[in-house]
């Protein structure tokens, strides 16, 4: 079977982060594994930057190209200010641009974003438009929050629910799997969970408290993939419990009826972050909606998910996000 996704942590780091040219003095935080974005001293700014592609999903690309790149920004602590897209579209798929350019434009007038370049292009050996758009923001929190500076003993707090944004692929682009097992008007509303995937409010609001130790965006590998990163950028290990985690009933449903963990389903939409447990009340006050999830451990006792039934599951590395194991599966399938 086929395996998509980000390339591994071992690749990243051997290949990728070995040859990043030349080392300024300028750029304050460079990329590292588990790192949403760099962070830039601009005379006596800070600015936040950020890119990430939309590859996974056939639905709201432009949409979600605005929100993801946003999310990195602001959990470094910067508010989302300049925006660019590359957008591929497929042959013949020039109709195409339109819409993608509304969800931009819509998406950047929520944020105050302004859109400030791009390209746009038709690609061969594409079958659905490809968009990798860039954010660039500028740090309003007292100092830079990173996904390295978690230490064991943190706790670990969530926003909504797990698997925001692969709830809303799953009901678009599985629909023919599931229409005969989902009643219709749960899948209408697993398609609006899309308009939920921005965390640029609770993270701003936790960064300008000075709370966090450390905040990620869990996209790829869902939650537990986020907090592997989360914990293996901060050389610590992460307990969560199931049970402590919110799941919307219809990811939960969609979940069951494919067979998926929505633990372990992209979760753009979802902060998390490590807040030290003196700080935990007021931050419960100043970001409402944040859960209690689990906690942060020295890294020798590894990374543990207490299943609802009581069960241990160890996460010894990165995990493989359902819904590139969904689709990876429906290709083999139809081969």
């Amino acid at each position: 079977m086929k395996r998509y996704g980000k390339v591994g942590q071992r690749a990243l780091e051997e290949i990728v982060l070995r040859r990043l040219g030349y080392r300024r003095r300028d750029v304050l935080i460079p990329p590292r594994f588990g790192e949403d974005a760099a962070l830039l001293a601009v005379k006596r700014r800070r600015i936040v930057a950020a890119m990430d592609p939309i590859t996974g999903s056939s639905s709201r690309a432009g949409w979600l190209s605005v929100h993801v790149n946003a999310n990195d920004v602001a959990v470094m602590g910067a508010e989302p200010k300049w925006f660019s897209a590359t957008i591929l579209l497929p042959e013949g798929g020039s109709e195409l641009l339109e819409g993608i350019m509304e969800e931009i434009h819509t998406a950047c007038r929520g944020l105050k974003v302004a859109l400030i370049t791009g390209h746009t292009e038709l690609a061969p050996g594409i079958s659905k438009p490809i968009i990798v758009g860039h954010m660039l923001g500028e740090l309003i929190s007292p100092k830079p929050i990173s996904s390295s500076g978690a230490r064991p003993g943190d706790l670990l707090v969530m926003s909504k629910t797990a698997g925001i944004e692969g709830t809303a692929i799953l009901a678009a682009d599985f629909e023919r799997e599931l229409r005969n097992r989902i009643p219709k008007e749960v899948l209408e509303r697993a398609g609006r969970f899309y308009e939920r995937l921005s965390v640029v409010r609770e993270a701003l609001a936790l960064a300008k408290g000075g709370f966090p130790t450390a905040m990620h965006d869990p996209t790829e590998g869902g939650l537990l993939g986020g907090a592997y990163e989360l914990a293996e950028a901060s050389g610590c290990s992460f307990m969560i419990y199931e049970d402590r985690v919110p799941v919307a009933e219809e990811t939960r449903r969609i979940c069951e009826a494919l067979g998926c963990d929505p633990l372990k389903l992209i979760s753009s939409g979802v902060l998390l972050a490590a807040i030290p447990g003196s700080r935990i009340g007021r931050c419960l006050k100043a970001a409402r909606g944040l859960k209690v999830i689990g906690e942060l451990r020295e890294r020798r006792r590894g990374n543990v998910v207490v299943r609802s039934d009581g069960s241990e599951e160890r996460i010894r590395g990165e995990v493989l996000d359902e819904l590139w194991r969904l689709l990876a599966e429906r290709g083999s399938r139809d081969q």
